[in-house]
């Protein structure tokens, strides 16, 4: 059963990447291409119009909703975010409230601190709520490139959590140990189009004898800007694909069979900014779970999240 488990999570991995591939090759055929020659003392600026997705400066930018980084932001620029998010399944349902602060500390380095609230776990008849495992994380803009036509950047995301949730409670709010995380980013930006693709790993780590699985993601999504108002709006659709495949939770070394597996969430969202708004709301349901042992499915989730720049 793990092994088909395991090629299961290869495959998708593969159908990924090949998705996203395919997606990007269209939304190159299909933007809009401006060719704008802005002379300055006579020379040729190499860079994208300000209109479309460029309308608006790079922090009000469309992003992913769901998926990890894509926070750089210019230095000293500061970002408030609340995220919440309901999660639907068997017998079970979360609700969660992210409140979330990012600094621009350079302008290709960012630190984001993240306080997770669980608003409402239930699990069967049992349920529980408070505070999660609390997090930091750095993302650095190792490349950043630029032609007329489009924008591409690729970073590096690093996080610490801290066990400030609760292991002990059911359902659980937190791995009751620190966790590290380690991922990696790129994306690219036309006027009209934009899409990316993210991979990562969580690193757990154990206590009392108890170790949660490692986690591993793998996402990517497209989106195509609908409207332009006066540089002040943008308006803009997208389709994101996470995927995350968990290890076995291990107790004193032996792996715990109802535990670990993989999933595929798919989320349409809506993207609104403005010189300092950001508003998206998304709708996910899952392409595919292949769960080990006995364990619950998801059935839906819907997902929201404010942001405020200054």
């Amino acid at each position: 059963m793990k092994i088909k488990l395991k090629e299961s999570f290869s495959t998708n991995l593969v159908s990924c990447v090949v998705f996203l591939s395919v997606l990007f090759s269209s939304a190159y055929v299909g933007a809009n291409i401006i060719d704008p020659l802005e002379k300055k003392g006579g020379v040729v600026q190499e860079s994208p119009p300000n209109i479309g997705n460029f309308a608006l400066t790079s922090s009000q930018q469309p992003g992913p909703l769901i998926s990890f980084g894509q926070r750089v932001i210019n230095k000293d620029q500061k970002q408030f975010y609340l995220f919440g998010d309901y999660l639907r399944g068997h017998k079970q349902r979360a609700v969660d409230l992210v409140p979330s602060f990012v600094y621009g500390i350079r302008d290709d380095l960012s630190v984001q601190l993240n306080l997770p609230i669980a608003a409402s776990y239930k699990q069967d008849k049992k349920s529980s709520s408070g505070l999660e495992d609390a997090f930091i994380q750095f993302e650095h803009a190792f490349y950043t490139g630029k032609t007329l036509h489009y924008l591409d950047q690729a970073t590096m995301v690093g996080s610490l959590s801290f066990p400030t949730g609760s292991a002990k409670k059911r359902p659980p709010l937190g791995f009751g140990s620190p966790s590290f995380f380690l991922g990696t980013t790129f994306n690219r930006t036309y006027t009209e189009w934009f899409g990316y693709t993210s991979y990562g790993i969580v690193f757990t780590t154990s206590n009392d004898g108890i170790k949660p699985g490692n986690q591993f993601l793998y996402q990517g999504g497209i989106g195509r800007n609908i409207l332009t108002i006066d540089h002040e709006w943008i308006i803009a659709l997208m389709v994101e694909v996470d995927g995350q495949y968990n290890e076995n939770n291990k107790i004193k070394s032996i792996p715990n069979p109802n535990s670990g597996g993989n999933t595929v969430f798919i989320t349409p969202s809506l993207w609104i900014s403005s010189e300092h708004l950001i508003f998206q709301l998304g709708f996910g349901l899952p392409a595919t779970q292949h769960l080990y042992g006995h364990q619950s499915k998801k059935d839906y989730s819907l997902a929201a999240n404010f942001g405020w720049t200054f």
